[in-house]
């Protein structure tokens, strides 16, 4: 794939967009609310297997032959948020087959998610329809990484503010989350679908909630893991 532009929705969030004739007959994997790529990038130090990461799609428009994917900065860190902070218009990417996890459409979904999720979730909500309704958490570092995210579907969004240095077993999502569900009310969980993504303890609570207390079936929960603290990006991935 071509870099075709890119810009920057918020001060950490990187947008790049794609075309070119790799993308001929592409396809997103169906029934999949947020789907992700794996995403080739050029190597930095020359390497012949340059390295892959995994990423959400943010918007893919098949007759314009675009795809949009969001980069959460995280300086040198990261290996594919670094190409990002400074691709240019004409740079080079590869690209794999789209994947996820299918879900069946629902009444009511509760979503949640940190920055790494922001654009997961904005798919998430393109796609919804009109006569569905959603509960939307999002954990981001500060009032500056807040986005809109329009919808069709009835949306009520809370954002939280992340402490600067708190340890990630203090994300507020898996209270959230368990807030949103949990009630003696039948009408609560009836109907519902739950979609987070996060940090893998984070997560590890949200998907005991959701399998264990409210005894989802798979086809009605994603629950997923995009990073693990102190684990390198890449070094870490986990959907379930």
């Amino acid at each position: 794939m071509e870099v075709v532009s890119v810009s920057n929705p918020t001060p950490r969030m990187r947008r790049v967009v794609f075309g070119g004739p790799a993308l001929d007959g592409f396809t997103l994997k169906p029934d999949v609310l947020a789907p992700h790529i794996g995403l080739i990038v050029p190597s930095q130090d020359g390497s012949p297997a340059p390295p892959l990461r995994v990423y959400s799609v943010r918007r893919f428009d098949p007759a314009a032959g675009t795809l949009e994917v969001n980069f959460v900065l995280h300086g040198r860190a990261g290996v594919a948020s670094s190409w990002a902070a400074r691709a240019r218009p004409g740079e080079r990417a590869g690209i794999t087959v789209s994947g996820g996890i299918p879900m069946r459409p629902a009444a009511r979904y509760v979503v949640a998610g940190d920055l790494t999720a922001v654009p997961a979730i904005a798919r998430l909500l393109d796609g919804l329809p009109a006569g569905a309704s959603a509960e939307v958490f999002i954990e981001v570092p500060d009032a500056a990484e807040e986005q809109e995210l329009p919808s069709r579907a009835s949306t009520s969004i809370t954002w939280f503010h992340r402490r600067p240095g708190a340890p990630p077993d203090a994300s507020r999502l898996p209270d959230a989350v368990i807030a949103a569900t949990s009630s003696n009310s039948p009408a609560r969980t009836d109907g519902v679908a739950v979609w987070a993504g996060t940090e893998h303890r984070a997560a590890q609570r949200i998907r005991s909630h959701v399998r264990q207390t409210l005894r989802l079936p798979a086809e009605s929960c994603s629950v997923v893991a995009y990073w693990k603290a102190a684990v390198a990006q890449g070094g870490f991935q986990h959907y379930d």
